[in-house]
């Protein structure tokens, strides 16, 4: 859900979340995504009625995914608080979702507590990121290297002259990471097709560096693919990397 990720294999193989917002065809959908990740979700139309549920308090959720337009400020913290407390939950941290806010109305967020995000339309993979940000502790969400994110793009990859078609996951202009039930093997050198709105196509070169296969429940939290470091890129291919990850990214962050 930067070039340094969170340690999927090491989070908990079954969480929680909870999930804000009155029933609607977008709240049902986000909860049969986050049942399939696999997690333990909860419903409440709002803060208040979370705190006095006994199923909220039943499934200590680790995760709150909440509606923009549910939070405000001045006293987000203390319903943050209160649900967490009698949730029993350790920690408790909220994912926004919904139109993106200008900057005032972020600025008020990230003072209330508020950091990531999923602003705008997303897909499963960014879901999927942002709640493995949120699962893991405070200090892997931090940049470091490369800035990756989550990505949507279906493409091809070539290895040991086989052609697979493979789900760009994350991306960075460092590396990033595919998904395909059948990686190729650890070491392999590979080639990349990539779409991109500025030019018509191009090819990135590199080796897997990482591979999951496994079914096992604490390695479903990253889809079955393969991580792949990028020979060095020139220039325009660098730019073009970068350029579209950091739009992708500024849905994530409050």
């Amino acid at each position: 859900m930067h070039a340094a990720s969170p340690t999927i294999r090491n989070l908990p193989a079954r969480s929680a979340a909870l999930v804000i917002g009155e029933d609607s065809d977008f709240r049902r959908a986000l909860a049969q995504e986050l049942v399939g990740l696999p997690m333990k979700i909860t419903l409440a139309a709002s803060l208040s009625e979370a705190a006095r549920s006994s199923e909220v308090h039943r499934s200590a959720p680790q995760v709150l995914l909440i509606p923009e337009s549910e939070i405000v400020p001045d006293t987000f913290e203390e319903r943050l608080a209160e649900v967490r407390v009698r949730s029993g939950s350790a920690r408790l941290v909220p994912i926004v979702f919904g139109r993106a806010p200008g900057p005032e109305r972020r600025a008020a967020l990230r003072e209330a507590g508020a950091e990531l995000a999923l602003f705008g339309r997303f897909g499963r993979h960014a879901l999927r990121f942002q709640i493995n940000r949120a699962l893991a502790p405070a200090a892997c969400r931090a940049p470091r290297g490369e800035l990756r994110a989550p990505m949507e793009w279906r493409t091809r990859a070539f290895a040991a002259g086989r052609e697979k078609l493979v789900r760009c996951y994350t991306l960075s202009s460092a590396g990033g990471y595919f998904v395909t039930p059948r990686p190729f093997v650890v070491g392999a050198a590979i080639d990349l097709e990539l779409p991109s709105s500025s030019v018509p196509r191009f090819v990135l070169r590199g080796r897997i560096v990482y591979t999951n296969g496994s079914a096992s429940e604490d390695e479903k939290r990253l889809p079955r693919g393969m991580g792949v470091a990028f020979d060095r890129l020139d220039a325009g291919l660098e730019g073009v990397i970068r350029r579209g990850v950091e739009a992708s990214q500024s849905a994530l962050e409050v």
